[in-house]
């Protein structure tokens, strides 16, 4: 599996032509191939950033949050978006020039818009995007990849009914496969100043590609979270069915 990251111009907020800069970068997709896409970039493409100066971030961070858990020891709460604890509900200053640049509007619909791009634009019948942000995990310093809209390919291997290498029945094993990805591919864009806001991943093995939406495939609702017992006193009543 060989990830390629791909080096672009600066994408100015508040607005810019994300189509443009892939046009201008992209030279070669091949039949099987993963684009990672960060969600920055899809963001300002979006035109989703807002003014620093003029914004109240806190009051966007708790607009834009599913869950908002108080911290009184850090600057800011620990908040649930797009079915990741995600710092800030992706509300991001960094590399903004001035805005706040919020998370896409919605991640798997602008995946499925760059899957028909790709699919277009190099004539490709099996493809898959990931839009990727970064979030960081309890109990560790730091940040990995996530990915918070994908399209084109199956999410998860289930394992379910498969035998372990002494015959023991598999009874729960799901493999979350789109997470792997984007963390590796994130690892190859960088967290500041490289500009390579693309990854290409080939030769990913063990990917099945569909043309159907996944989201609920991977995407467990608060109620159906093993986790849930860390922070369900915390969960609003509307969202606790």
């Amino acid at each position: 599996m060989h990830y390629i990251p791909v080096k672009t111009r600066i994408l100015q907020p508040p607005q810019d032509d994300l189509l443009t800069v892939l046009d201008e970068s992209v030279t070669e997709v091949k039949e099987g191939d993963v684009m990672v896409i960060s969600s920055k970039v899809v963001a300002i493409h979006e035109g989703n950033c807002r003014p620093l100066q003029t914004t109240d971030k806190a009051a966007l961070v708790r607009a834009e949050s599913d869950l908002t858990i108080e911290r009184d020891y850090w600057p800011s709460p620990l908040t649930v978006t797009n079915n990741a604890f995600i710092g800030s509900a992706g509300v991001d200053e960094s590399n903004a020039n001035g805005y706040l640049v919020s998370l896409p509007t919605d991640s798997f619909t602008a995946a499925k818009y760059l899957h028909e791009y790709f699919v277009q634009r190099f004539d490709l019948r099996a493809v898959g995007v990931i839009i990727t942000d970064s979030h960081s995990t309890p109990l560790r310093r730091g940040a990995t990849g996530i990915a918070i809209g994908w399209w084109g390919f199956e999410p998860i291997i289930n394992h379910v009914g498969e035998e372990d290498l002494f015959g023991r029945k598999i009874t729960v094993e799901v493999a979350n496969i789109v997470d792997g990805l984007a963390a590796g591919a994130t690892v190859v864009m960088g967290e500041v100043a490289l500009c390579q806001p693309v990854v290409i991943i080939r030769d990913a093995p063990n990917l099945t590609f569909t043309d159907r939406p996944t989201k609920d495939d991977l995407f467990v609702s608060f109620a159906d979270d093993t986790f849930r017992v860390l922070y369900k006193r915390f969960i609003p009543p509307a969202c606790q069915g």
